[in-house]
């Protein structure tokens, strides 16, 4: 019988560490576009390269896409999400959501709100190649599924830059969405040698992609030097800062997010 007890006591010792440990979150890392990337094959294709559980939601997921000449690549999910976020690194494509269609180039962006469906169609000579992010919040009740928020597609030309002592800034989006109470997204350019900013830290999780030049970000204490094409994924609190160590101009988007 004691031992029948003793081995009870560890059973349920054993399900509770099993289900009170933590969830493993996706780590603060440098994700280098040399390692990542895809070839610019002819033909479609996808990689996904960064997946699960983070801060602030219950699922992110970072992929690269190859969308081959006159193919068609489409994203379309239910109105319970998730939210997806487009931006094209190279190439010229025609996108289209509800009654909006655009021509969209390298450097162009599209915010996708659940429920809604967007047809990517590569429209150039050679391979387009996009970043696809999209994320899901842990509560979904907490989805504002019934407030009507906007697609947007948007074309790196109609986007305003505004010249800064360190070289430049293209603000993007800047507003709540379904899931997120808010979500900004902007794009700075550094000239040679500058600091965007010392080392700090913030409650919002953020996302740093390389358009064009070699930066060295600061995460946590360590050094990352990556290239045009890379990434950054920057955990709550952690402290991090960037700077460019190229030759000429360096520029990247940013973007954050605060879920409801």
């Amino acid at each position: 019988m004691k031992y029948l007890i003793t081995l009870l006591a560890a059973s349920f010792a054993l399900i509770a560490f099993n289900f009170l440990k933590p969830e493993k979150m996706i780590a603060s890392n440098a994700f280098d576009w040399k390692i990542i990337g895809l070839e610019q094959q002819s033909y479609s294709e996808s990689k996904q390269v960064l997946t699960g559980p983070s801060d602030g939601f219950k699922n992110l997921t970072i992929s690269i896409v190859n969308i081959d000449v006159n193919d068609k690549f489409v994203i379309s999910e239910t109105k319970t999400g998730p939210e997806s976020l487009v931006i094209i690194k190279s190439g010229t494509t025609h996108q289209v959501t509800g009654e909006i269609n655009k021509a969209l180039g390298t450097g162009s962006v599209s915010l996708m709100m659940p429920g809604d469906e967007l047809t990517i169609t590569n429209v150039g000579q050679t391979v387009t190649t996009l970043y696809l992010l999209s994320w899901s919040i842990r509560d979904a009740e907490n989805a504002e599924t019934h407030t009507p928020f906007t697609s947007h597609l948007i074309n790196w030309d109609d986007i305003e830059f505004v010249e800064t002592e360190k070289g430049g800034r293209r603000n993007i989006i800047r507003e709540p969405t379904s899931m997120l109470r808010e979500f900004e997204m902007h794009v700075t350019t550094l000239k040679e040698g500058m600091r965007s900013h010392l080392p700090h830290t913030h409650i919002d999780e953020e996302v740093i992609l390389v358009r064009h030049g070699d930066v060295e970000e600061h995460i946590d204490g360590e050094l990352h030097e990556v290239g045009a094409g890379s990434f950054i994924f920057l955990r709550s609190m952690i402290p991090h800062g960037i700077r460019n160590i190229g030759t000429g101009e360096a520029e990247y988007y940013a973007f954050k997010w605060a879920p409801r």
